[in-house]
Formats: C-alpha cells, structure tokens, sequence
C-alpha cells in the first residue's frame, strides 16, 4: 500500500494561487458527464499528481501539476470541484482544485491533514488530522473557506479515512479504538459515535457509502495487527450500515482497494494489482462485469472517486 512521505515539521510549503471568492468554478469533470478522478505517479518518479478521465477509460488528462504528492481526490457534490490530500516534504493539507488553481485549504503545519469528505450540501469537508508519526488524531470538519473548524473525535486514537453519508447525518471512518482496524460511525456534531464493523481477524480501511446510504463498500486484509503482514490480500466487500449483510466482492490474491460508488450506485472503481501492476478497475456492484480502466505498468494509480455528471 502507498505510503505517505516522511514528514519534517519545518514550516509549510508556499500556496499556490488560491480560488478567487465570488468567482464561479470551471468544472473539473468533462463537461456533461461523469469522471473518475485518481492518483498515479509522473514517469518513474514519486510524484504523485491527480488525473481523470471518462468511466471507461477514456479522455483521459492531467487535473493537478505542483511538484508534490497528491492523493485521496474527492469530488465535491456538484462536481465542480476535487478536494485532496496533497504533501512536500514540510508538510501534508488538505487542497482543494477546481481544475485551473489550487487552494491550500487546512495549511497546518506539524500535521498531516488527510482523506478529505465532501459534507452532501458541499458547504464543509471532513478530514482526518493526523500526528505524522504516530497517525492518531481527530476528525475534523471544516467550512470551504477554512472556517469554524470542528473536532469530531479524541486524538489519542487513529481515526481516519471518513465518508460523509449522503443523508448527512453520520460519518464513516476507520479507527483503531477497539485494538484494530474497524469501521465506525459519528455524526457530524461529534455525537453518536458508534460501531460498524468488530473483526479482530480483518483490519478494514476506506469507507464509502453507495449514493442510496443503504450500503457501504470498504476494503479489509485477514489479519489480527496492523499493518497487515506478509504478503497482505486485500478484498473489497460490503454491508449494510450496521455492518451486517457482508459480501465479499473480490477473491484474488493480492490488493483490491479504495472502492468508490458510482453516482448511481450499479458499479464500483477501485485499485488492484492482480495484472502484476496497480491499475484502476470499475464493476457490477455484485463484483461481476468487471473493467480495466488504466494500463501503464509502474503508473497505473490509486485512491480513485467516481464524481457525479456536471451541468
């Protein structure tokens, strides 16, 4: 599984032009239709930047170009807009792009703020606000402005990768507060915290709730530690909201990961690596149909998100 960079907790890294206030959003998508937007590396180098393309593999064309890491994209509800984790070697923030700049939203050194979730209005983010040595910390969400900043959890645990539920009355998340890797549930003023999923044998990672809300798909590997060791296989699988009703939807060795629904919920994009390279794939909600969406050995990608058609 990619990692991210070793931080050093020097002062951060400049901004780039930020998105001008009161100034309409080119959209990011092709126009008039849906896009996935992932992450791969340019050449054979580290840098990581985002791309999209068309959900079957075409038009595909560069979104972001700064010289850092750039990963785990989310398109906002409109798809007007992508929020990212982006690092350099000073630091790792949240950004968000609309496709011509790009907007350090949490610029906060001395933590890495990750795995950005557009709130269904698309007015506030959440994010995961981590130590970048231990990964513990708390959820935060955020207004687009950076504004009436809010803590979800405690900090003395890992609470990560969260997915805003398209009612938005909860958010999904990992966190390690039981002794390993399950999925959880809060609402967004911090209240209700709650249990997804209590599986000591499997350490489950990345959320994401189908558009309907009565399903989440995440990806989880057999193991009781974290990181998973050995020659980890990770699957994708879903269930419902209370962790019940499990389907295992991949049974390849090897990594199949970061599952992200269609806008309308009959297909799935996701990462594996059972060609030899990772590469994005998209199917059938039920695993069957599936599509190899990306080719290039050594550059194929990660962290995908299927964004919704823009008007």
């Amino acid at each position: 599984m990619r990692l991210a960079p070793l931080l050093r907790l020097v002062a951060a890294s400049a901004l780039l032009t930020p998105l001008l206030p009161g100034t309409a959003a080119q959209a990011a998508a092709p126009a008039h239709g849906e896009a996935i937007v992932w992450s791969k590396p340019t050449g054979l180098t580290t840098d990581y930047e985002l791309f999209i393309m068309r959900p079957d593999g075409t038009s595909k064309r560069p979104l972001t170009a700064n010289g850092q890491n750039d990963g785990f994209p989310a398109w906002s509800p409109d798809g007007r807009l992508v929020a990212f984790e982006s690092s350099s070697q000073t630091d790792i923030d949240v950004w968000i792009t609309d496709g011509r700049t790009e907007r350090n939203l949490t610029n906060d050194p001395g933590h890495a703020n990750r795995h950005p979730s557009w709130s269904p209005d698309g007015t506030r983010l959440v994010f995961s606000r981590q130590n970048p040595f231990t990964l513990a910390g708390p959820l935060y969400t955020v207004g687009l402005d950076g504004s009436a900043p809010t803590r979800l959890t405690s900090a003395s645990e890992s609470n990560e990768q969260p997915s805003w539920s398209p009612d938005g009355q909860e958010i999904a998340f990992v966190s390690d507060r039981s002794g390993n890797r399950d999925l959880w549930a809060i609402r967004p003023d911090g209240t209700g915290l709650r249990q997804i999923t209590d599986t000591p044998d499997v350490q489950e990672f990345n959320p994401d709730w189908s558009p309907d809300g009565t399903r989440l798909a995440y990806d989880g590997c057999g193991s009781t530690s974290y990181p998973c060791v050995g020659n980890a296989n990770y699957e994708i699988l879903t269930a419902d909201p209370d962790g019940t009703n499990v389907r295992v939807l991949t049974r390849v060795a090897g990594v199949d990961a970061n599952p992200s629904w269609s806008p309308d919920g009959s297909r799935l994009v996701f990462r594996s690596d059972r060609t030899g390279f990772t590469q994005i794939w998209t199917m059938n909600a039920d695993g069957s149909g599936l599509l190899q969406l990306t080719t290039e050995n050594f550059q194929g990608g990660v962290d995908p998100d299927w964004g919704p058609a823009t008007s």
